[in-house]
């Protein structure tokens, strides 16, 4: 076995062992999610040469859904239209250089804020139309947008997911998918990740199916999306820069897994913690009195 297949080896037992190295991974991308999407645009989501601005010449034109919705509305950024875009750019382009060239702009701009559906496009009719409809459920325009379309932080996460879940699902207890598929349930509704969330509901119909105790393994799941949860709620509304609400969010996520999995010991840690604050009580108590 070369030194390769040794670190190989261990990744996957550092992650079959447990699922908190992988649900702290998550919470950081959910609740760093924007800077991250921030960044990555910043670095990789340019336009260089007549391919790129072949594809976005519907946008400089008539500027159609703005910054925010252009990507989903003006149909030059699916893989076909995409293909369709530029296949006039240079008379002498094979197919294959087309499809390389499209394929390479849509890549950085899965690198913008925004990102791209790469399946279908809309028109702003059909959009709005949709949008009408989901405002009945409480479903603002700009998550139903966010639904419909995968920016990088979105990729990463679901590429994370997906990783942790094949190995999991290949060579550890169900329980353990069971839990991180419902982390990820919870968090790709939170982020309204269009990746993570069928790769969140596939872990978790398998370890169902794979699980002696289908009640015990759904149990495990609701554990799972608990965790997951209270992280993001509780990163979310702590002020002060990103970094302090992620830190937040997975202490959090450390702390209420430990309490689900050891309510016993926990309920003993916290009796030992307040212990010298009753003792300060009941003296200041007794002075009163």
């Amino acid at each position: 076995m070369n030194n390769f297949e040794r670190r190989l080896k261990k990744m996957e037992l550092g992650l079959t062992s447990s699922s908190t190295p992988i649900l702290m991974a998550d919470t950081g991308l959910v609740l760093g999610s924007h800077p991250l999407s921030q960044l990555l645009a910043s670095e990789f989501n340019h336009n260089f040469d007549a391919y790129d601005t072949a594809i976005d010449s519907v946008y400089n034109a008539t500027r159609i859904g703005g910054s925010n919705y252009h990507h989903l509305l003006d149909g030059q950024h699916s893989l076909l239209s995409s293909i369709h875009a530029v296949k006039d750019v240079k008379a002498d382009d094979s197919f294959l250089t087309e499809i390389a060239q499209a394929s390479e702009h849509l890549l950085r701009d899965v690198a913008s804020v925004s990102g791209i559906n790469p399946f279908f496009t809309l028109t702003g009719e059909q959009f709005n139309s949709i949008a009408s409809y989901c405002q009945e459920f409480g479903i603002s325009k700009p998550f139903l947008a966010d639904a419909l379309t995968l920016n990088g932080p979105e990729l990463i996460g679901g590429c994370l997911a997906l990783t942790s879940s094949l190995i999991m699902g290949k060579k550890a207890d169900p329980s353990l998918l069971s839990n991180l598929s419902g982390s990820f349930l919870v968090s790709s509704l939170a982020t309204a990740n269009p990746f993570l969330l069928p790769v969140a509901a596939g872990g978790m119909a398998y370890s169902i199916y794979k699980a002696e105790d289908k009640k015990e393994a759904l149990i495990t799941a609701g554990k799972g999306a608990i965790v997951s949860g209270s992280a993001i709620a509780v990163g979310t509304v702590i002020g002060g820069p990103v970094w302090l609400g992620c830190m937040v969010g997975i202490g959090t996520a450390v702390a209420v897994k430990y309490v689900l999995n050891n309510p016993e010991k926990a309920f003993t840690k916290v009796q030992d913690l307040i212990k010298p604050a009753n003792s300060i009580f009941r003296k200041i108590s007794l002075q009163i009195s």
